[in-house]
């Protein structure tokens, strides 16, 4: 269980042999109702009663999901030792509590299949006809946190179990904690989705600008995606963090402009502002961790207001339209 990482999105181009949808047809058309797939369910009945029959099967269930759970869980998609290595990796007695402790909190996720299913009509009817794919859950020991296929996305359900679960205290720290709560599974689930399959800089040079204004636009999807919640939810900041940056929003846009960080390609400055941390050092002490993405989403949103665009056309407007028409200047 070393080095663990938050958020990392492991991808795989290619198609993915399993059902998560139910439609349903009303007057307005065709519904079609999120039913999120229990992977891990089936691992984990397999793990406790081990049999040919049941590995036969998971391997014509999930023929890609099944091999991709390996590389990121167990460094292990060979077919011919995956299995042993499995049994042997979920025979820490540590990792099968977790797992146990996982599938116990989510016996029921009726909850998120309900949020995804009402953020499925807001995808279509705000980004032309998409829809979400495919969604699933594993449990993959603290590891990666999302695996991404071509149509599938999978959250591993060991990373939400609550800010005061005992066994984060040993590997996470606080600010890594309060993002590990059911109530950002769905949320992870759609940012999953914008950052992999959505939110494309395309052409465009990286640097500072682009990838806040990229963090800034899967932070206004979001909002849309999921209008009920609160601003810290998308971003998750606390209250008090959301009135940190409002206070300094001035103080912030300047100290990236005047230190020329706005162009900057440096991935050491680039990091500073958008990764998780406790707080953004080369801005303050006193900040909460990437101001950077909190920076983008003001002049995607400023934009988003002076322009009156949908979210279709912020989404096809370069970085330094969307600033120099925002005309950001807190």
């Amino acid at each position: 269980m070393k080095n663990i990482i938050y958020l990392i999105i492991f991808t795989v181009v290619s198609f993915v042999g399993c059902s998560g949808t139910t439609k349903e047809k009303n007057g307005l058309g065709e519904k079609e109702d999120i039913v999120i797939v229990r992977f891990d369910r089936e691992v984990y009945e397999y793990l406790e009663h081990p049999e040919s029959i049941k590995e036969a099967a998971l391997k014509e269930k999930y023929p890609l999901l099944l091999p991709a759970f390996g590389r990121i869980a167990m460094d292990n998609s060979d077919p011919v030792t995956f299995y042993p290595s499995l049994r042997e990796y979920f025979s820490h007695p540590i990792l099968m509590q977790i797992y146990k402790d996982a599938e116990s909190h989510y016996t029921d996720v009726s909850t998120y299949e309900k949020e995804l299913s009402e953020a499925n009509v807001l995808v279509s009817q705000y980004l032309s006809g998409r829809k979400l794919p495919e969604l699933a859950m594993h449990v993959s020991g603290f590891r990666e946190n999302v695996i991404v296929l071509n149509n599938l996305i999978s959250i591993s359900i060991d990373k939400y179990l609550g800010s005061e679960y005992s066994m984060y205290k040993e590997f996470f720290q606080v600010y890594e904690r309060e993002q590990m709560k059911p109530e950002y599974i769905t949320r992870d689930y759609l940012k999953a989705w914008l950052m992999s399959d959505v939110v494309k800089m395309g052409t465009e040079e990286q640097n500072l600008l682009s990838t806040i204004i990229a963090e800034g636009k899967t932070l206004y999807a979001l909002s849309m995606l999921l209008p009920q919640k609160e601003d810290g939810y998308y971003i998750g900041y606390s209250e008090d963090q959301l009135i940190w940056c409002k206070q300094n929003e001035k103080i912030l846009w300047q100290t990236v402009v005047k230190q020329n960080y706005l162009f900057s390609a440096d991935n050491m400055v680039i990091t500073r502002f958008v990764n998780d941390a406790a707080h953004t050092s080369i801005v303050s002490p006193e900040s909460p961790g990437r101001v950077g993405c909190w920076l983008g989403w003001q002049i995607v949103n400023q934009y988003a207001k002076k322009k009156n665009a949908s979210l279709q056309e912020i989404l096809n407007t370069d970085a330094q339209t969307i600033l120099k028409e925002a005309k950001y200047n807190p």
